[in-house]
């Protein structure tokens, strides 16, 4: 046997080729992959597989830096590495930069044969010598793709099967190295981590976008990290392109040269040219069904291209689902198809009028109507229209019906009545109800004399949908009673027409028909995939729902109604803000302000300044439930002032929905009462007398009244009378907050029995619908008495539970001290400049009086000055709100 003799005979290797990388400047830590790879202790091997840019190295290096010191030896693979020699020399000087191994070991002294991979010698030697190690380490072998020579992969093969135990190689690779990684999954030796697992979370992918600071919204992370499938490059890319440019815009419309770069260098220089054209050919589709993409390339073997650029050495195509079908990676795609439109357009064109034509030959209407406005043939596009526009919008096409429309109307081609319906339509889905007015104008304009069943149904439904959206609820009903719903079921449009039925009948408090038709129409709707008509029907439900009291019913059918609607950019959509609206609604009942203010703040985007009355309403409604949400935050000063803007704009009198008019009455009296602002909650009690006239809402927002004078007796006897008169309640949840504060008047008076009973009956009430907030939110003295009650209140133990946890959760801040009605009357002259001699005068009070109410106001302010007081109050508020109690 030869022996080797000295560490000369080694190749010289760059110290950069042995070494650890450095993390890169927007480094995002993956805790859970770490997790994954210390279990690798007992492996022979760990793989780490994904195509370029899934960021294999940057995992493999943190890892590697975690470990003991000394622990792993690193080798970047190259090209040079595909020399025997070369490879074999850096794999020593690797273990020899390695702590754990110590001076004396073999390992250090080897020199390195002619042919190493087939010097069995030379393998035995390396394998006895990590077998002495006191304790093993990790070879780190990175971008192992790059070692294309058999002749590396011998050796590593030889060396592995001496299976070592000083040793654990971890491989990094954008394919499978020709390793006996089979064996070592049936032996459980080997940990794997691969693409899948590689992609970005959302809050991975959230920290990461952060770096890119306010350029990415965070409101648009979690649609990016869709667009780019999690991929860490990708979300690299974002995040530079965004701190470049100042936005997403040129990142996601396909502009950016950087991005470009990127993908041609890193993706698609490894693919042939062939498979770089036949991508960039079926990149004009969103979606490629099995057996177009041979008719867009003119390749036979296109579906088998398809499948292998699917493999996992390159994973640039999705295939699969049924009926199957290929997609290119969003992100890729949207490059693929910029580049060809900037360099090809005719091209371009000619792919989308084949596309066209190959949609439409397989009963696909969207995307027949789609790549027909994309090759721009209004022509195809107006066939297209007369024979399935009906279909496509109750499918809920809309945003491919824009397009159709608005190509139509840049040719000036004058929309035919059912054209302009459907234009009509879709303003009426966005609460433009002014621009659908005109749409019908048109129409009236161009009516035929003989028009069709569904012609005419048509024309009665869009009257009734703008009467809904713009009148009263009485003109509706008789706009709506309009409707043939004889001529529309054999129109094909029954089911429409009993949903505006539905909305009569809900109009007129008719709730059980209304919800018998509308189960009707939802199973008829979902058995024949029309996805708006379902989503029409899952809001209305989920209203009634709301009214009825089963609040974990409503957030259930309004999130299955979300996920019907069409998405759009920008997502004008009346369906979505009520849907969004009653989540919204929902969270806060959970006692879930965060998740209350996201739904919220989304009904805007959802509405945009749309004119119609009952967008408004929405508005208003959204606006009160933000309000409540910030309040209860800790922005209670901007969440109270919130609440009064929306009111005073709801209006006054009875055409004031009695609903919508008692959620803000209610909850804005409540923070009121709880920050001091007694004149804010008069003046809330006085706008809702003549709206909610004898419910059960008004008495309850009296003995809160009482309590917070410490008259509990006299809340207690105001809430009597609630329940003996039976005073109906707008909001079914306000029962429970009525005994809550019950339970307080109780604990005031010193009825600790009673204030258990009713305690007892809050929970029972409000665990079969989830409505946690009046006990989340409730005063510390409540959830003191409530704590004290646990392990004694039986069916309602497990609720109790949840109300503390979400209560220590929320870590919201302790509320400020409330200032007395009389530290307001000083506060509000304080602006005026008057010294307290005068201010005195004014209230006709002793300056020494006035000197005591100033240094409460500072102290409860935690300021020392009468500027810093004045600043404070007016940031928070407190100071617009005293001048209009005062004014009123």
């Amino acid at each position: 046997m030869r022996q080797c003799h000295d560490v000369p005979t080694r190749r010289r290797v760059p110290r950069t080729k042995i070494t650890v990388p450095k993390p890169p400047a927007d480094f995002v830590s993956r805790p859970r992959l770490l997790t994954v790879l210390d279990g690798a202790s007992d492996a022979a091997m760990v793989f780490v597989g994904a195509p370029a840019g899934f960021g294999k190295t940057v995992l493999l290096a943190e890892w590697a830096r975690r470990r003991d010191s000394g622990a792993v030896a690193w080798l970047s693979a190259d090209a040079d590495d595909n020399d025997d020699r070369l490879f074999w020399s850096a794999i020593l000087e690797a273990f020899g930069r390695c702590g754990r191994i110590p001076a004396g070991n073999p390992l250090r002294r080897l020199a390195v044969p002619e042919v190493p991979s087939t010097d069995l010698a030379f393998l035995a030697q390396v394998a006895d010598a990590l077998d002495a190690l006191p304790e093993p380490v990790v070879l780190v072998l990175d971008s192992a793709q790059e070692i294309t020579s058999p002749g590396p992969w011998h050796g590593l093969r030889a060396l592995v099967r001496h299976q070592p135990a000083g040793l654990c190689l971890a491989v990094a690779s954008r394919r499978e190295p020709p390793l006996p990684l089979g064996r070592a999954r049936l032996a459980d030796r080997l940990v794997e981590v691969g693409a899948a697992r590689l992609r970005f979370t959302a809050d991975e992918a959230n920290a990461l976008l952060a770096t890119a600071g306010p350029a990415i919204p965070r409101d648009q992370a979690a649609e990016l990290t869709t667009r780019t499938g999690g991929w860490p490059a990708g979300l690299r890319l974002a995040a530079a392109s965004a701190a470049r440019h100042g936005s997403l815009r040129d990142f996601a419309t396909g502009r950016d040269s950087a991005v470009l770069g990127y993908l041609t260098d890193e993706v698609l220089a490894a693919l042939t040219p062939a498979q770089r054209e036949l991508l960039r050919t079926i990149s004009i589709c969103d979606e490629v069904p099995a057996g177009l993409a041979p008719v867009l390339s003119g390749r036979a073997d296109a579906e088998a291209m398809l499948r292998e650029l699917g493999e996992p050495a390159t994973q640039v195509v999705d295939s699969g689902g049924t009926p199957p079908h290929h997609r290119v990676l969003p992100m890729l795609r949207t490059y693929l198809r910029a580049e060809l439109q900037r360099r090809a357009p005719d091209r371009t064109r000619t792919l989308h009028e084949k596309a066209a034509g190959w949609f439409a030959g397989h009963d696909r209407p969207a995307p027949a109507l789609l790549h027909s406005v994309r090759s721009g043939d209004p022509a195809r596009v107006g066939d297209l229209l007369r024979e399935h526009a009906v279909t496509l919008f109750l499918a809920g096409e809309h945003r491919v019906l824009r397009l159709a429309l608005t190509l139509l109307e840049d040719r000036r081609i004058p929309a035919d009545p059912p054209a302009a319906l459907i234009s009509a339509g879709l303003y009426l889905e966005a609460a433009e109800t002014s621009a659908a007015g005109l749409q019908l104008a048109r129409a009236e304009a161009s009516w035929p004399e003989r028009p069709t069943p569904e012609l005419t149904v048509l024309r009665q439904l869009t009257y009734s949908w703008l009467a809904q959206l713009d009148h009263s609820p009485a003109q509706a009903s008789r706009v709506a009673g309009q409707v043939d719903e004889e001529l529309a079921a054999g129109a094909g449009l029954g089911g429409v027409a009993t949903l505006h039925r539905a909305g009569v009948l809900i109009a007129r408090d008719e709730r059980g028909p209304a919800r018998e038709a509308l189960l009707q129409v939802l199973g008829t709707a979902e058995r024949v995939h029309e996805d708006f008509t379902v989503a029409q029907c899952l809001t209305m439900l989920a209203g009634l729902a709301c009214h009825d009291g089963d609040y974990r019913a409503m957030d259930t059918l309004a999130r299955r109604a979300g996920a019907r609607l069409p998405t759009q950019d920008p997502p004008r959509s009346l369906q979505g803000a009520q849907a969004g609206a009653l989540l919204a609604y929902g969270a806060l009942l959970c006692g879930e302000p965060a998740d209350c203010l996201k739904h919220a703040k989304r009904i805007g985007q959802f509405l945009g300044d749309a004119p119609a009355r009952a967008a408004r309403e929405l508005r208003l409604f959204a606006e009160t439930l933000r309000g409540a949400a910030e309040f209860e935050l800790g922005a209670w000063h901007a969440g109270l002032r919130r609440m009064r803007r929306a009111r005073t704009r709801l209006g006054t009198g009875r055409t004031c929905p009695a609903g919508h008019a008692a959620l803000c009455a209610v909850l804005e009296q409540r923070a009121a009462l709880r920050l001091g602002a007694a004149g804010q909650a008069r003046e809330t009690v006085r706008w809702a007398l003549p709206i909610l006239a004898g419910s059960g809402e008004l008495l309850l927002m009296r003995a809160r009244t009482q309590l917070r004078l410490g008259r509990h007796h006299a809340a207690s006897s105001v809430l009597r009378s609630l329940l003996d008169d039976e005073a109906p309640m707008e909001l079914a949840w306000a029962a429970i907050e009525a005994s809550l504060i019950g339970v307080q008047a109780a604990l005031a008076a010193g009825a600790r029995d009673r204030a258990a009973r009713l305690l007892d009956e809050a929970l029972h009430a409000a665990e079969p619908t989830g409505v946690r907030f009046p006990f989340v939110f409730a005063p510390p003295e409540l959830i003191g008495f409530l704590t004290s009650r646990l392990g004694g209140l039986g069916a309602g133990e497990r609720f109790a539970g949840e109300i503390l946890a979400v209560r220590r959760r929320l870590h919201t801040p302790p509320m400020p001290a409330p200032l007395t009605e009389r530290e307001r009357g000083v506060l509000r002259l304080l602006p005026t400049q008057r010294s307290i001699d005068e201010i005195a005068e004014d209230l006709t009070v002793s300056p020494n009086t006035v000197k005591t109410h100033v240094r409460g106001i500072y102290a409860k302010l935690d300021v020392r000055s009468r500027r810093e007081a004045v600043a404070i109050a007016r940031e928070r508020g407190l100071l617009d709100a005293e001048v209009a109690d005062f004014s009123v």
